[in-house]
Parts: C-alpha cells; structure tokens; sequence
C-alpha cells in the first residue's frame, strides 16, 4: 500500500508541471533508440565488403517519435523559449535504463527541451541504431528493442489518465513507428482512446495496430465533429496494404493510376478508414508527394492533389535518416495551426507553430484556394527536406524550410 501511494503522488507531482492540454501534441512514439552516426570520408560510398574507416562518429536521439519531438522542437526555436517546450510537446515513451537511455533523454530534455512527464524508464536495455552516412545515400542498421512488461505499460496508462483527467483530452496526437516487444496489437488505439477526444487532430504514421486504431478513431470522430485524422504513408506501404504491385518497382515514382487503385483497395481492405480519417498524405522519396482527401463512401471519387518536389541534388552530402519523421511532425504542428485559425475567433492560437511561421502558412493556404492539409503537408515536406542537410536526425533550420517552402508550386489536382 505504501508503494502503490508513492507511485500515485510522484504521478500526481509529475503532471503538475502541465497546465493545460489546449494547445499540447502528444507524440506517442513507444520505440525509442540511441542514434549513432558513422560518417565516411567526403566522396565516399559504401562498398560491402570493404573496411571502411570513419570520417567522424556522432551519438544523438534516434527512434521515429523522438525525431518527431526533436523536429517539433526546431519549429519552436523561434519562441521566447522560457518553458513552452515543456508544455507543449510530451513525448509518451519507453526509454530504456542505463548509459545509453540516461544519455538519449539527457539530449531531449537539456538540448531540445522536450518534458519527461509521459516518459517511462523501463528495465530493458535502449536499442542502438547505426547510420552509415556515405557521400550519396546512406545505410541503416537498427538493432532489436528490449521487452516491454505488463507492469511498464500499466504505468504508461496511469500517467496519461492522470493527465488528461488533470488537463483534459490533447489537443494533437502523433503516432508513430513500431512498437518494442511486448506491447499487444492494440497499444496505439488504447493510448489514444485514453488521449483523444472529437475535438482532437491525429496524425498516425505507422502501420502497427492499424485496423484497432482507425476503428477507434471511427467511433470518436463519428457524427459531426471538430476534429480529424490524416494517415501519412510512402507510396509503397499504400501500395502495400491496398494490394497494388508498383509495376516499375518499389524506388520508382507511383503513377496516378497506382494511387487511385491502392487508395481504393485501401478502402476496402480497412471498413473503418472512410469514418476514421479525413486524409492520406503520401509522401515518395525524392518524387512528388500527394495528398488524397478520404472519399464520404467506398465508392466516392477520389480528389488527389499533387506537391512539387523539393530537388537537393545540389546541397552536397545530405543525411536523410529522420526526414520522414520531421516531415510527420511538421505537417502536424501546420495542421494544427491552421485549423485553430481558420475555425476559432482565437487568433491568438498559434500551439506549436510561432507566428511568423503562421503567418507564412497563412498566406500559402489562401493563395492556394484555401486547401489546409495541402499547406500543411507542403510545409511538412519542406521541413524534411531541409533536415536532411543536418547531420543530427530531424535537426532543421526554419529559414531553410522557409525558403523550401516560399518556392513551392501550387499543387496540381490530378
């Protein structure tokens, strides 16, 4: 009884820290790692079999929903720091004790300001993940993820009913990446069932538990209500679950009929997808991305628009491990944003994003006929493009995402 009291009072004493959940992104990102860099010489590839000898080695933050909370935390460089980070981003995860999880979540709270108050230190040792960076592509080696126990996940549960019952339901959830071992198939629709509510914005990039988790979001965002989800994929995973075989292959640019065939078998695959998400944003390397607004019936038309891509053929080395992830991240934060503004009298509502960066947002949405996720995921792909000329995963400048996004085209509707 005496252990069951003092967990409940460090829980309680914990979330005072969190004065609201209005304006907050909760990022449930559960599979988290140690990021270790091993940089070739200039010019240099990687040749199997060859002994490569490094350039230089960097540690950093590694893991989709810790690059998610690194990104978030770029977007808000421009603030008046104080403690907004801390309110504003909380990152639901599972961080392994000892040396490499005590370094891992020294970075996110000293360097990028990120709170721990959904953070759980579980017993099992934090995975390692390696990327090999050479001068034209880069090569990835994640090791495997310790074992979650029933116990761990429990105070996980606990801490965010304590805090939503304190501050009420997130105003943004991101979902992302894998789950480590452990963790049954309906942890993301169980967390996020305790999390979300009508009025919430749910950004999901992950295939695991997908089918519990969109019926789920079916139930909460059924009848008419404020919130919403959007289903961030690469254009093989869509193909994937729809049942299409990219006929040129998985590197090769999806063509429209792909799109239109693998969103319909998409459809008919997962019942629940039509009630549980108002969008898929695809995302297809260095090809143009799309953004495809869930039909109101099975047989609906599809309206796909499609966003230039960002050429950095010319930006020298780039180091694309974490991209996707900043792009999540940043599609989200817009989002955010622009649907307070658009739908609120607050205009003071500005939850992640600073407002210069509103502002910016705001010009590009009207100037594009008003179409919010596809300012949304245009500034998102932005940010990951401008992340992939930093060493550090999901590590941007705004002024290089600005610039991405200053000169993107309208989008096309195909």
């Amino acid at each position: 009884m005496k252990n069951t009291t003092l967990i409940s009072f460090i829980i309680i004493s914990i979330m005072s820290s969190v004065d609201s959940l209005s304006q907050s992104i909760v990022v449930i990102g559960l599979n988290a790692a140690l990021q270790k860099r091993f940089i070739l010489p200039p010019s240099t590839n990687l040749k199997p079999g060859n002994v490569h000898r490094a350039y230089k080695c960097e540690t950093g933050v590694g893991g989709k929903g810790q690059d998610v909370g690194v990104a978030l935390s770029c977007l808000m460089s421009n603030y008046d720091k104080k403690e907004t980070t801390n309110d504003k981003v909380l990152l639901a995860q599972f961080l392994g004790k000892g040396p490499e999880g005590d370094q891992v979540n020294n970075i996110l709270k000293t360097q990028h300001k990120l709170s721990d108050t959904l953070t759980i230190r579980n017993n099992a040792p934090l995975r390692t993940c390696t990327t090999i960076v050479g001068a034209d592509e880069a090569t990835e080696l994640v090791e495997t993820s310790g074992e979650v126990t029933n116990d761990e996940m429990k105070l996980l549960q606990d801490k965010i009913d304590t805090l939503t019952t304190n501050n009420g339901k997130a105003n943004c959830i991101c979902i992302m990446g894998s789950m480590p071992p452990g963790c049954p198939d309906k942890t993301y629709s169980d967390l996020t069932k305790r999390l979300a509510n009508d009025d919430s914005l749910v950004l999901i990039d992950s295939v695991i538990g997908l089918d519990p988790l969109l019926g789920v979001l079916e139930s909460i965002f059924e009848g008419d209500t404020k919130g919403g989800a959007v289903l961030k994929l690469n254009a093989a995973e869509l193909c994937k679950l729809g049942g299409v075989d990219k006929l040129s292959g998985e590197a090769a640019q999806v063509t429209a009929e792909e799109l239109v065939a693998s969103t319909k078998g998409f459809i008919k695959t997962y019942e629940d997808a039509i009630g549980a998400l108002d969008y898929l944003c695809i995302t297809d390397g260095k090809y143009p991305g799309h953004v495809i607004e869930m039909p109101s019936t099975s047989s609906g038309d599809l309206k796909i628009y499609q966003l230039p891509a960002i050429d950095l053929s010319k930006d020298g080395t780039l180091f694309p491990i974490g991209a996707g992830d900043t792009v999540a991240a940043s599609t989200l934060a817009a989002w955010q944003y622009l649907h307070h503004v658009s739908d609120s009298s607050d205009d003071n509502f500005f939850g992640v994003i600073p407002p210069t960066i509103g502002k910016q947002l705001s010009k590009k949405k009207s100037v594009w006929g008003g179409n919010i996720m596809a300012a949304a995921f245009a500034y998102g792909l932005s940010c990951g493009s401008a992340s992939c000329l930093q060493e550090e995963n999901s590590v941007f400048t705004v002024d290089d995402a600005s610039k991405y996004f200053d000169n993107m085209a309208r989008p096309v509707v195909q």
